[in-house]
C-alpha cells in the first residue's frame, strides 16, 4: 500500500489543480469578453445623451453647419446646393429617402436625402471615382447592417468620402478611419439634434 501512497497524494492533488488552472483560462476569457477595449468605450462614450446631447464636438474634422430656416414638406422645395458638397439640411419636400440602412447604387434627390437627415439619418455619401468600387461594396454592408443610415455615389465629391447629419459634415480618405464610426455613433439616430426625432426612417 505504501507503494501507491505517492500516486494517490499525486491524484488527490491533480483534479483541484487542473480546475483551477481551467478556471484561471477560463476567467482570463470571460474578462476579456466582458471588458470592453479602448476603442469600444472610446466609441461607448460619443452616444448621445441628455446631458451630451452633440458628442461629435469631440470628433477631430467634423464641421457644424448650422441650418438656416428652411421650408418643411412644401412640394418641389429644394434645399441649396454647392458643387461637391451634399447638403447637411435645408429646404425639402414631403418624400423623406428611405434610410433604415439602405445603399443606393445611384444618385439620391439631395431634398429626399436632406428629409432623412431631418428624421435623424446619416447620410454617407462617397465618390466612385476616387473609392476602390471593392471598398464602396464592404461599405454598403456596413450601411444596410445599421439603422438610420443611407448611402448613395456622389460624383464630384471631391474626396472618397463624406458623411452628412443635420447640420454635421465629415470628410474622410478612407472608412478605416475610426471617425468614421465615431460619427456613426454620436449622430445616426441623434434625438437632440434634428428638427423629426421621432419621424423614423422609411423602407426601401
Amino acid at each position: 500500500m505504501s507503494e501507491q501512497e505517492p500516486a494517490g497524494r499525486w491524484s488527490r492533488w491533480t483534479g483541484p489543480l487542473v480546475l483551477l488552472v481551467a478556471a484561471g483560462s477560463f476567467g482570463s476569457v470571460v474578462v476579456g469578453m466582458l471588458l470592453p477595449s479602448a476603442a469600444e468605450r472610446e466609441l461607448a462614450a460619443l452616444r448621445p445623451t441628455e446631458q451630451l446631447q452633440d458628442p461629435s464636438t469631440a470628433i477631430s474634422g467634423v464641421i457644424v453647419e448650422p441650418v438656416p430656416a428652411h421650408e418643411h414638406d412644401v412640394t418641389g422645395a429644394e434645399p441649396v446646393l454647392e458643387p461637391g458638397r451634399p447638403p447637411t439640411g435645408g429646404s425639402h419636400g414631403p418624400r423623406a429617402a428611405p434610410c433604415d440602412g439602405v445603399t443606393s447604387p445611384g444618385l439620391v434627390d439631395s431634398a429626399e436625402a436632406v428629409h432623412a437627415l431631418e428624421h435623424g439619418a446619416v447620410w454617407v455619401t462617397y465618390d466612385p471615382a476616387l473609392l476602390p468600387a471593392d471598398t464602396a461594396r464592404l461599405l454598403g454592408f456596413r450601411v444596410t447592417d445599421g439603422d438610420d443610415l443611407l448611402m448613395s455615389p456622389f460624383p464630384g465629391l471631391g474626396a472618397p468620402l463624406s458623411l452628412q447629419s443635420w447640420g454635421h459634415r465629415l470628410v474622410l480618405d478612407t472608412p478605416a478611419d475610426p471617425r468614421f464610426e465615431q460619427f456613426l455613433v454620436a449622430l445616426a439616430g441623434n434625438p437632440f439634434l434634428v428638427p423629426e426625432p421621432d419621424a423614423g426612417c422609411p423602407p426601401a
